[in-house]
């Protein structure tokens, strides 16, 4: 009788967990857009797709590895310039539409310009979504996805290839590796003397 009202409760429990509604796809960039502007990487990796993300952990481990400080002082920096630049961004979500398992969201989205007239400069895009079990994903692949490629940094094309650009990285000769990543680091030093210098 135990194992009745047990396998009852699971069942009637797994039924609710299903039934219960998904956050939009609206919701979902909102919260991407929030995380890119608190510096969040964590928390945008809870907005992309569980292959994207276990990729991008999978190349942060393997290079980590390869060098921990320089690439911990990489991260921390291309962090912070993610988060400086968001702050001037401003964006509408609108139209969204969905089709099963898949999303689009139209992005008006509105950046600094110095070369525009009025020193902005207005970009629209349609980003995709897709569904994994009951939760909207951001797939960093899809075309209209690229202003979340700044998570990828210089991992395969702009257009995808995050499976590429790890294995790209895994064949590559160590001490070119190491090289690049210190030759990484040392960019990162002059983007900080540039910013402090008046």
């Amino acid at each position: 009788m135990n194992k009745l009202i047990i396998a009852f409760f699971l069942l009637f429990a797994f039924a609710a967990c299903k039934d219960e509604p998904s956050t939009p796809p609206t919701v979902v960039l909102d919260s991407m857009f929030a995380e890119m502007k608190n510096g969040n990487i964590e928390g945008m990796k809870k907005h992309i797709t569980r292959t994207d993300a276990a990729l991008l952990d999978a190349a942060e481990k393997f290079l980590t590895a390869k060098d921990p400080e320089n690439v911990q002082k990489i991260k921390a920096r291309l962090i912070e310039k993610m988060k400086e630049e968001s702050q001037n961004i401003q964006y509408t979500l609108k139209n969204e539409k969905v089709d099963g398992d898949h999303a689009t969201v139209e992005a008006e989205i509105v950046v600094k310009d110095t070369a525009a007239k009025d020193g902005k400069k207005v970009i629209t895009r349609t980003l995709e979504l897709v569904k994994e079990g009951n939760a909207w994903k951001i797939p960093l692949s899809k075309p209209g996805n690229e202003m979340f490629n700044s998570m990828k940094g210089n991992m395969g094309a702009r257009d995808g290839g995050l499976e590429e650009g790890l294995e790209k990285i895994q064949k590559m000769n160590e001490d070119t590796l190491k090289m690049l990543i210190k030759k990484g680091a040392q960019i990162v030093d002059s983007m900080d003397i540039k910013k402090k210098t008046p």
